[in-house]
Parts: structure tokens; sequence; C-alpha cells
């Protein structure tokens, strides 16, 4: 029996035939052989990267602390199999291995946690291997030969006959080991190569596969794929009075609306030309064990909820529905695809921090003719049963991991306007001020970070307090005040930012760190984004706080940064927020000015020309069509519809009083059908 148990859920199975290449021909559905003239798609590189050229498919970067693994997907050695793999090995010490695990379970267990390895050692020793869990093995057998993988190459034969199997070493004419053992009989097959040791694989033969149902991982959190319940949504981040503040901001030319916009179309052109690409599986790496494989893993989420979020918010600020269609677009194809999200190694974590954007578009498109109710409902149930619980798992860390996990769990609340969830986030909230903010507004467990060094004590600082204040935001919309709240130590989050502003003025007063200021890192942009010609803030949630503890330190921030956008959860803060703490009333205790001495300040892309935006299909269509969205006089006169006119004459009229704008945008339907 498997003591890992039966799989939460199953991958589509596919026949090695259908999938083999002229070179890598399987002579019948249960015979398989790759000479890796390409790397199959039958293959997963589920640790470390692999690649396949020259008729070889080698590790070109070590995997975890555990190696490297390339594992034959939706398919098992069968209980009568032989298996015969010729490799060698470049690199690492004399007690480094290659081999191949069988019987395993999930598609990324390492040879520790299920199923067995079959390895050969740089200095000849044969060795059989169980999984024992926990990081440990137990040895079945092992033997010393004259093999030496790292010299040259090595073939290996694995007979096996139910819970027995015998290994043979080249053409020899008897087995060097003979093992039982009948705890694993999963028959998942991967390619193992031992901490950083570099596999070379020449070719693979297996007589005797089946399909399989691939087992996901253990710490796969899944959606049953039941639609939420129908219901008034509530809100998040952008009501619809907020909508109508903005709008009418943009059409006076206030900043930092004017440039915020600018910046969101330029975002908005390249996000139509995208298409989503959400993952079966989704699982992020460690950033400091592996940055790129980390950032490659992330960006997915991060570009398809961003992408997402923009053409929302695009869309309800001209009325073309085109934007919208796509953000819906990419909202169902996350709900229809993905079947397991992680949360081991950092996957909770940047879930946490991208998928908000996610909520922040559905608040957008919510009730709208270009979002169907049905996708809403399996949003809604995906909300619910996976990223509100994909959060929940890492929500008890008391560093920025929390207040990123309290981020999701608050907007996923709110929008199912859940009560209780909404009470247990705040009530959350709350134990984190208490624990994170020092007397001296600092945050602790953030300022010295990378080993003690504090060269990140200021990007981690703005790190864990922007989905804090993105808290609170959401929080303030239900009535409940976080920003007034003060700790047992009498701080709060405005001497949290007192405390981060000055050190963005003056980076020379972080005396956390001792080093070169030019080392300290992600200040005010993302440093490795600003490289490549991509500018991200680090500390957008200062228009927040400006908005609730206006500073003339945190002021001069804002006009020197011009409309700032990020990468994590909220890009375009300064564009929905700047200046509007209470979108109803027509200047916020924070309001910038409209005309700043540096409209052209770093980050800001500067100012539009006046008139709105060249409309796409469907943009701007009036009260009474199809889509009533679209909330500005500029946006309804772009029309060419009927009514224009009129609405433009009360347009003009209601700016001639001073109001803020005008508010076209019917209520959201309580019900969903």
């Amino acid at each position: 029996m498997n003591r890992w148990g039966s799989s939460l859920a199953a991958v589509a199975a596919v026949a090695l035939v259908a999938l083999a290449t002229p070179a890598a021909a399987a002579e019948n559905e249960s015979a398989l052989r790759d000479d890796f003239d390409s790397l199959a798609p039958r293959w997963t590189q589920a640790a470390g990267a692999w690649e396949a050229s020259d008729g070889v498919a080698r590790v070109t970067t070590p995997g975890s602390s555990r190696g490297s693994i390339l594992a034959l997907t939706d398919h098992a050695l069968d209980d009568v199999s032989t298996t015969t793999v010729t490799f060698r090995t470049d690199g690492g010490g004399d007690t480094a291995w290659a081999g191949f695990t069988f019987d395993r379970n999930a598609l990324d267990d390492d040879y520790t946690e299920s199923g067995y390895t079959v390895l050969l050692r740089n200095n000849g020793e044969l060795g059989v291997i169980e999984a024992a869990g926990d990081g440990g093995v137990t040895y079945l057998d092992r033997a010393a030969t004259s093999a030496l993988p790292g010299l040259d190459w090595v073939t290996l034969t694995v007979e096996r006959d139910g819970g027995s199997l015998a290994v043979t070493i080249g053409d020899d004419p008897e087995p060097t080991l003979s093992v039982s053992d009948d705890t694993f009989d999963q028959g998942g097959f991967s390619f193992a190569a031992h901490r950083d040791l570099r596999m070379a694989i020449d070719a693979v033969e297996i007589d005797g596969i089946v399909e399989r149902a691939e087992p996901l991982p253990a710490d796969c959190i899944v959606w049953s794929g039941e639609p939420g319940e129908s219901g008034e949504r509530g809100d998040v981040l952008n009501s619809d009075e907020r909508i109508a503040a903005v709008s009418a901001r943009v059409q006076d030319g206030a900043e930092p609306q004017a440039s915020g916009y600018q910046r969101l179309m330029e975002d908005v052109a390249k996000g139509m030309l995208r298409e989503p690409a959400p993952p079966e599986n989704y699982f992020v790496p460690f950033f400091y064990k592996d940055p790129d494989a980390h950032r490659a893993a992330r960006d997915g989420l991060q570009n398809d909820a961003n992408t997402a979020y923009q053409l929302a918010l695009a869309y309800r600020l001209t009325g073309d529905a085109s934007y919208g269609q796509h953000a819906a677009e990419f909202l169902d194809a996350w709900t229809n695809t993905v079947e397991c999200v992680r949360t081991s190694e950092d996957s909770a974590l940047a879930f946490s921090y991208h998928f908000p954007a996610f909520v922040y578009a559905a608040e957008l498109l919510n009730g709208s003719p270009v979002w169907s109710s049905e996708g809403e409902l399996a949003f809604a149930g995906f909300l619910e049963e996976t990223a509100i619980p994909v959060a929940g798992s890492i929500l008890h860390r008391t560093n920025n991991w929390g207040s990123w996990a309290l981020e999701l769990t608050t907007v996923g609340a709110s929008y199912l306007n859940d009560d209780a969830g909404i009470a247990a986030a705040a009530e959350r909230a709350t134990e984190l001020l208490e624990h994170q903010i020092d007397p001296n507004g600092h945050l602790p467990e953030e300022i010295t970070r990378n080993n003690g060094v504090g060269d990140y004590g200021i990007w981690y600082t703005h790190f864990s307090l922007q989905p804090l204040f993105l808290v609170a935001e959401t929080l303030a919309a239900h009535d409940i005040d976080l920003f007034s709240y003060a700790n047992a130590n009498g701080v709060g989050l405005s001497d949290a930012v007192d405390a981060a502003s000055g050190w963005v003025a003056d980076p020379e007063s972080f005396e956390f760190f001792t080093g070169d200021v030019a080392d300290l890192a992600n200040v005010r942009t993302v440093d490795y984004l600003r490289e490549g010609g991509v500018i991200a803030h680090s500390m957008s949630y200062f228009e927040l706080a400006q908005n609730h503890f206006p500073s003339d330190p945190v002021a001069a921030i804002l006009v020197e940064e011009g409309a700032m956008t990020s990468i994590h959860s909220i890009p375009h803060l300064s564009l929905t927020h700047g200046g509007l703490a209470d979108p109803g009333a027509e200047e916020g205790p924070g309001e910038t000015d409209p005309e700043p001495e540096n409209p052209e300040g770093p980050g800001s892309p500067g100012t539009p020309d006046g008139g709105s935006p060249e409309p796409g299909d469907g943009a701007g269509l009036t009260p009474g069509s199809q889509d009533g969205r679209a909330i500005s006089a500029a946006a309804l006169a772009a029309t060419g519809g009927p009514d224009y006119i009129v609405w433009v004459a009360v347009g003009l009229v209601t700016m001639g009083l001073g109001a803020v704008g005008i508010v076209v945008s019917w209520r959201r339907r309580a019900h969903l059908n």
C-alpha cells in the first residue's frame, strides 16, 4: 500500500505513442525509448533546469538542496517491467550520485519523499534506497563497483517483478543488486541527480509502461468546481463613487490622475496583446534558492492578475467593452485551468501578493455585461475554496508573509461579503500591528533583512506595509478603522510610514545598514526591473498614507515620483487613490496640487493632452445601452450615440457647479441570476 494516500485530483493521461518523435519512438503502447534529440512534452522539469540537445538530456541548473528531477508525466512502470538508462555525471564529490526513481508518488517528490531510487555514486558505489520521509532514506542494498559515471557513460538495467527488482551494470551476466520491498507501488518514474551534480542522459528504454493518473502534490489546495453562492458582493477597493471621482480628475487634468491614466493606458495597450497563461499546477520555489526559477514561476500570475486589473480599470474609466471582455478572459482562464495551488516554498506567499489584483478586477467587472454570471460565480467559488485557504496556510506568519496573507484574506472576505471573515481579518490585522511595529515605528522583522546586513531593510519595510495599508483601506469600506489603531507601544501605521518616508527621503538616515548607501535595495523602485527599463515602485502605498496621515515629507516624495505603480497586488494606486481619501468629497485631506512643480518627475509619464482616449470597439457606451458603465462626460461624448449631447450638457452644467464629475453608472445587481 502507498502510505502517501490517494491524490486530490488527476491530470489527464496521454498515450506515449501519440507523443513519440522519430528519434524517440515507442514500439507499442507499453514501451518507450527516448534518445533525447529534444525534450519531449512527456518530461517535466520537476526540480532544476534541464535541456535536451545533440541526443543528450542534461541538467543545466541544479535544483534544490536534494538535487534535480526530470519526471516522466502521466505514465508509470508496470508491475513487471525492464528499464535501461545510459548516463554520466559532471561535477560533485566522490559521493555525489545520479540515477532514477520509480514508484514515486507526486510529480516533484524527491528521493526522500516517495519511491525507490537506484543510484550510482562518482566513486562507483551502486545502491538502492527507499524514501523514509522527513528528509531520510533507508538503504535496501549497496555494493562497490568499477563503474565511474564521472569518467564515462554507464548503463544500468533494472528488472522489476512486483516487489522484487534486480540491478545490472552494463553487459554483466548477473545482477549486482537484488532487493525486495512493497512499501511503494505508485509506479511513477523520474531521473534524479544529487545536489549540485549535473547528470547527462544518453538514452532511456522502458518495456512495461502504463498510463497513470498523476497524483497532485500533498500540499495542493484545489477547487471542487462548485460555483460560489450568488448574492450581493461587498466593496473592496474601488467603489463606483471612486471611479467617478477618478474619471473627473482625469478629465480636469489633475495629478496624479492625469499622468496615472496615461501610464494605465500604456499598460492596457500591451495587455490587449497578451493572452492568459495559467498553469495547471501553481508552484513557486524559494527565491533565495533559485531566483530565476522563482521569477519564471511567479511572473505568470503577476502578469495575468495585473493585466486583468488594468483592463478592468480601463473598462470602467472609458466604457470600452473590449477592455472588460479581455479582463474577464483572464479571470475565467485562471478559474477554469488551475487544478492545484501549492502552499510549499514561496508558493503561498507569491500567490497572496499577486492574486488580490484578480479580486480588484472582479470588483470592477461584477454585474457588468462583459462578465457572465457563470464566470463570476465560478470565480467566487475558486476564491472561497482555493485562494483564501492558500493565504490561510501562511496567515499565522508574523512578518511580511503574514501581511500579504492578510491582504488576500481581507479582500477575499470583503468581495464575498462575508461578515465573519471580515471581522476575523480585522482581528488578525490588530494582532499584526501589535507585533510588527516597535515604539520607534520600525518593523523589527524587516529592517535587518538579508542575513542581518540590512541592505534590504527599507525594501522589506515597504513590502510589509503595502499589504497592511491595503488591508486598512478595504476594512475602512466596512466601517472598520485600522488607520487610527495604536498598539501597546502607542504607535500604528502613521508612525511606520513616518519612519519609512524618512528613509526614502534620506537613505543615509537608515541606521540599520552601515555600508554604501548605493547598495540599499529597492528604496523607491524595484532595482532589477528598473535596470530593464521598467519602473515599478516599492512604496506606492504612500498614496494611501498621504490620504489618511498627510505630511510634507510624503507629499514631497509623491511629487518627486509622479504617478506610482506596483507589481505587487495593486498597480496604478496613484491613479485610483492619489489625493482621494474620500471620493465623495471635492477635496480629500491629502489632496495633491493638480499642477505640481515637477509634473514630469521621475516615474511620471507626463500629462495627457486633455481629450478622451481613442475609443476602441464598444468604447464609451451610453447609459441605457447594453453596457452602461462609462462614467465620464468625455467618454459619453465619444460614443456618437443619440443621447450623448444631453449627457454632455448635463456634465458641463454639473462641472460648472463645481461637482467632482458625472456619475453615470448603474448600481450593481444585488443578486446574480
